[in-house]
Formats: structure tokens, sequence, C-alpha cells
């Protein structure tokens, strides 16, 4: 339990565990893949089980995300779910010493896992250490890139909106909502990656997977690229997502109704409790805004954000909604800024990238109200960008606020001044 306490302290979120309701040696894990490698933004799920002894012994690790066992996305992490590790026990490294210790934990195994998931996997297998020139690397880069999208985001993304029981892919209601914040955070990222990829002479569209020479045919990567069908899979998604949004509005309404008639039997906690954040705020607004329900809907919130002075915001007024679903504060809302703001932690399409939003299931209750949310959008605009590339969700953004020119980063500085002007003039 106390493993558990710090991995939910996690300044950037890249590693998310929890127990079984009803087995506490059994846990559940989710990975995020590294930026700027082939498992890019990947959801990676994993099971842990831990002896009677732990920490004096390693706990069993499991790779679920393999689509039923099908695809090998490292030579240490197989189809059938081995993940092979000095630390756990299952890889003897021979130029390294590592090995289990009682002060390795539960964050230091997964971040260890996350290690293997770097830019070069092809080399993590023993004999394939150097490059020999022949373009294996490449190749087999591309075929993760490939696999990662259409297994670790798209069929990830579909088991959590279909809500399967048994999931191919380890994908079960754990960590369902960080799923869905990260794939509205991401989804743009993971679209343009496609369009990277598709763009490529090599590998073309339709080509077979090659093989390399380590991979056999029941622990490997094995398929074709099919570029265009993972992106109408990766817009079938966002869709589906657009319209569960749709439907806690309809919620919303239908409950607001039904409190307005006065028929409280009928009404949910999650209207009742946000009438409650509703007075909170009316006593006390949040410093820096303006917030409240739109019209006659209790759960579709509208926010006008204030530049905070002292900025590079100064003097802008950007508008936000909130969407809260039906089982608000167990879930946490859709949160997106509807004034164009750039940004490299907002997306292209206005979703920001909000620490509280992943680690909701673990947020203390002060954490899960809406002028927290408030100020952590305000608090996005007074700070400077977060450096670290697993928050940037606008890459241009990133890219010239990031530049080591100094002409980028003063254009940077002229689009965020444009958004500020555009802002006020509407």
């Amino acid at each position: 339990m106390s493993e558990l306490r710090d991995i939910s302290q996690q300044t950037l979120p890249i590693v998310f565990a929890v127990p079984e309701e009803s087995d506490i040696h059994h846990w559940q894990a989710l990975i995020l893949g590294p930026p700027s490698t082939p498992y890019s933004l990947g959801m990676f799920h994993f099971s842990m089980k831990f002896s009677s002894d732990y920490p004096n012994s390693p706990p069993r690790v499991q790779i679920l995300t393999t689509a039923g066992g099908q695809v090998r996305f490292n030579p240490n992490l197989y189809a059938a779910g081995k993940v092979c590790l000095s630390i756990l026990g299952t890889w003897r490294a021979e130029h390294s010493g590592e090995q289990w210790s009682a002060a390795q934990s539960v964050q230091s195994i997964l971040l260890s896992i996350q290690s293997l998931m770097h830019d070069s996997p092809f080399h993590n297998e023993p004999g394939f250490e150097e490059d020999d020139g022949k373009g294996d690397p490449q190749r087999y880069n591309e075929k993760i890139m490939h696999e990662t999208l259409r297994v670790a985001v798209c069929e990830v993304m579909e088991e959590t909106l279909e809500q399967r029981v048994a999931s191919p892919n380890g994908a079960t209601a754990a960590f369902a909502n960080v799923r869905k914040c990260f794939f509205w955070m991401y989804c743009e990222r993971y679209c343009a990656e496609l369009q990277r990829m598709s763009e490529l002479k090599e590998p073309k569209e339709g080509t077979p997977f090659a093989m390399a020479a380590f991979e056999c045919p029941s622990n490997g990567m094995h398929g074709m690229y099919q570029w265009t069908r993972i992106r109408t899979r990766l817009d079938a998604v966002r869709q589906s997502l657009l319209a569960e949004v749709e439907q806690w509005r309809q919620t919303g309404a239908e409950q607001t109704e039904l409190l307005r008639a006065k028929h409280d039997a009928s009404v949910t906690s999650c209207i009742h409790h946000l009438n409650q954040q509703e007075e909170r705020i009316k006593l006390k607004a949040p410093d820096g805004a303006s917030v409240g329900p739109m019209g006659s809907n209790a759960c579709d919130w509208e926010a006008t954000i204030f530049g905070p002075s002292d900025s590079d915001w100064d003097g802008g007024m950007f508008s936000a909604e909130l969407v809260f679903p039906p089982d608000f504060p167990e879930s946490p809302p859709y949160v997106r800024y509807t004034t164009p703001v750039f940004h490299p932690q907002i997306s292209p399409s206005g979703v920001p990238y909000l620490r509280s939003l992943l680690m909701w299931h673990c947020c203390e209750p002060k954490e899960r109200t809406i002028a927290s949310l408030i100020g952590q959008l305000i608090k996005l605009l007074k700070d400077d960008p977060s450096p670290e590339p697993a928050t940037h969700l606008n890459l241009e953004a990133a890219n010239l606020r990031f530049s080591r020119s100094e002409a980028d980063r003063m254009e940077y500085k002229k689009r965020v001044k444009r958004c500020v002007q555009r802002s006020v003039d509407g």
C-alpha cells in the first residue's frame, strides 16, 4: 500500500499500477510508450503477481498487450507474455550485476520495463548489439510503430469503449479513464505519426512485414502495413468518444429537468454534487476565471480563463468547456479549450495536459473539484511550458518553444500574441 501511494504521487504520470480489488497480491499495470521511440505513446498493459514474501523476491510480470499472443513488441517482451528482465530473474545479463533486491519497487520495475522501449530495440537481442548497415533495425522499428498504433492504441481503445470483460490486450476496467484521457490528449499526435509513416516511400501500404533474424512464427510480429485501416480506426475511436461526451450532455440536460420539476428521487448524485460545487463557487470564485453551467444543463459548464499577468497570455480571454459524466466525481470530465491556444501542452483541438485527469483514480477529493480543475487551467498558462516530451500535445508549438533557434522562439511568441489578440477580438 505504501508503494501504491508512491506511484500515485508521480509528477509526470507515465506508469500506472493498482491492485485487484479482491487480491492485493495481483496488480494491473499500464506503461506509456516513451515519445521519440517506435513505442511512442502506446498504452501497454501488464500483470504483476506478488508472492507473500515480497519484497524479498520479485513479482511475476507478464505483458498483456500482445493482441492475444500474436505480437512480440520487443526482444525482451514475448508474444506469450514473458518479460525478460534481469531484476525479475527472467534474464541473465552477462555484463550486468543488476539483480533483484528488496530496494526495488513496483515503480522501479515498471520504469525498468519502459527503459526497454527505447529507439533501437533491435539491439536488445543478444548477438545483434551492433548495426551491420543492412537496415534491419529501422525495418524492425517500422513494424513496432505500426503495431503500436494498431494494437496498443486502436485495439486497446476499441476494447475500452466496448467495455470488454476479457481483453486480448489487458484493457480491462482498470485504467479505462486513463486510456480515454490519453487518447483525447494524444489523438492528434497519433494521427501525425501515422501521416508521417504513410508518406514514406518504404514501407508501402500492403507490404508484408520483414521478419527479423531472431523472430519465429510463434514469437514475432506478422502481418502487413495497413496505414489506411489504422487511420479509419483512429477516427472511429475519436467519433465514439465524441458521441460519449454528447451522451453526457444529453443525460445532464434530462437530469437537470428532473431536478427543476422537483423529481429529486430520480436525480443522480452527480447532479446534486455539481449543484453543491456551483454554490461553493458562487461564494468563492476562482481567481483569474469565471465559471458556471451553460444554460439549463448542470453537466455542461463553461469557463473563461483570463490570461495571467506577467505571462505570455496576459490580456487574453480564453473559453473552455467542461462536460461531466453521469458518475462524476468518480470519473473525470471532458475538458477542452474552445478558444484557440498555441501552447505545447494544449492540443490543436484544445485538449490540455492536466496531471489530475490522468491520476483521477487516486486523486484526493479536493483535487476532484471544478475549482481545482480551473486552477490547473490557469496554471497551465501562468507557468512556463514543461520541457517533458510526454506533455507535448502540440508538436509545432513545442518545437518552436524549445528550439535552439532564437528565430523559432520569437515565432512562438508571435503565435501566442496572435492567440491573445484573437481571444479578445472574438
